[in-house]
């Protein structure tokens, strides 16, 4: 048996003080990324397969996501992703000081990036919200190679200036069909350049940057 120490746990003066603080920011996480409409209801559903009472409840700030549910949103949200991410990697992960909790965090980041990559072709990921989403696109329409035209570039400068820009901006600046902007996005996607995150109607296109980008 476990030697008697006491009744009281020592306080936590970490990240994250209590239920309510946790509830208080993921809701403030969900809604900047997805909003407050129904829309985004129904987008957090798809994600985690939660119920539209739960969901609610973590967009009004009630209660925040329980260990299932947030560690599908960890796959599927890449601003609870950067959240987490950055709670690991400052202040807190700093101050670990012994061999075995250094082992634990290590280990503890490998079994997140193998989760991610598992999940990464699954429901989740299915970039429904994307307004550029078409279930019914003929794959061979698809571009096959990582080549970035003239467009494209122009494209990406638009995302990395943190405009909200689309198949359309690309119409009227070049003078092309829908089809043909909607594949320079696809292949910018298909690449790993950007992602949408957000529903259909506030959503926007990130720039994601690589190992090598200026």
């Amino acid at each position: 048996m476990l030697p008697k120490k006491g009744r009281k746990l020592p306080v936590w003066n970490g990240a994250l003080v209590g239920r309510d603080a946790y509830a208080r920011t993921m809701a403030d996480l969900l809604r900047k990324e997805h909003g407050e409409s129904h829309r985004a209801v129904k987008a957090l559903m798809r994600q985690t397969h939660a119920s539209e009472r739960t969901v609610k409840h973590w967009l009004s700030g009630q209660h925040g996501p329980d260990s299932l549910y947030f560690l599908r949103l960890m796959v599927s949200s890449p601003v609870i992703r950067a959240y987490a991410q950055a709670l690991i990697e400052g202040a807190v992960a700093k101050r670990l000081s012994h061999p075995e909790d250094r082992h634990t965090l290590a280990s503890a980041r490998a079994a997140y990036a193998e989760g991610e990559a598992t999940g990464a072709g699954s429901h989740v990921r299915d970039g429904s919200d994307d307004p550029e989403h078409d279930p019914d696109r003929d794959p061979m329409n698809d571009p096959e190679t990582p080549e970035i035209n003239e467009r494209q570039h122009w494209f990406l400068a638009r995302v990395a200036e943190g405009g909200r820009s689309g198949a359309n901006e690309i119409v009227s600046t070049w003078q092309v069909s829908l089809k043909t902007a909607r594949r320079d996005i696809a292949a910018l996607k298909l690449t790993g350049m950007i992602q949408y995150i957000g529903s259909r109607r506030k959503g926007r296109y990130l720039r994601v940057r690589r190992p090598g980008d200026s």
